[in-house]
């Protein structure tokens, strides 16, 4: 049987024990073996942390730290003086999102419920910053003393960003297809 990490996994002198890639071991983990679940994701939060005055920051490092998820991306970071400088806009470097985040205490309902106001103003700024570059603007945010963040997108961006990785996805498979037929002729010309 061929294996499509034969050479690039450390146990490659193992791979007669190897039952569907129970033994693969590789210095970068390959793309499904990667990927988190939710539960993964989250990160253990002090409630007085949360409810401190300055918990922005620690929303934008979550922010940060949930885009470097991706292997093989350029690391996400916070921007300098949280984008206040003229060269470094947005609170979060990354080179395919604008991220502009924000944290509000919200104001409780009759019913109970937890609301904050999404100002157009936002949007529209964090969009102005993204006119001189191609990275797409989003706006995270959360509830102070809240663990859960949300992120609005612009409906066209965000159905830019699903179609992008349905096109990257379906190329994956079909060379993944390709990879296997000739590594099954290279495998038959070495025999």
């Amino acid at each position: 049987m061929i294996c499509e990490y034969e050479a690039t996994c450390l146990n490659k002198d193992k791979c007669y024990r190897c039952i569907e890639q129970n033994l693969l071991k590789q210095k970068t983990k390959p793309w499904n073996k990667a990927k988190q679940t939710k539960q993964s994701i989250v990160q253990v939060h002090n409630t007085k942390e949360m409810k401190a005055k300055n918990s922005w920051e620690n929303l934008e490092q979550e922010v940060a730290d949930s885009l470097n998820n991706i292997p093989n991306i350029q690391d996400a970071r916070r921007s300098v003086r949280s984008g206040a400088l003229w060269f470094e806009k947005g609170d979060i470097v990354d080179e395919i999102l604008h991220p502009e985040c924000k944290e509000r205490a919200g104001r409780q309902l009759k019913s109970g419920d937890q609301s904050i106001s999404i100002q157009r103003l936002w949007l529209e700024k964090a969009a102005d910053e993204c006119k001189g570059n191609s990275k797409i603007m989003c706006l995270p945010f959360r509830f102070k003393g809240d663990t859960k963040i949300y992120t609005i997108f612009e409906h066209n961006d965000i159905a830019e960003l699903i179609t992008l990785m349905k096109t990257y996805i379906h190329d994956n498979e079909l060379k993944t297809q390709q990879i296997k037929v000739l590594q099954e002729k290279l495998h038959e010309k070495i025999q």
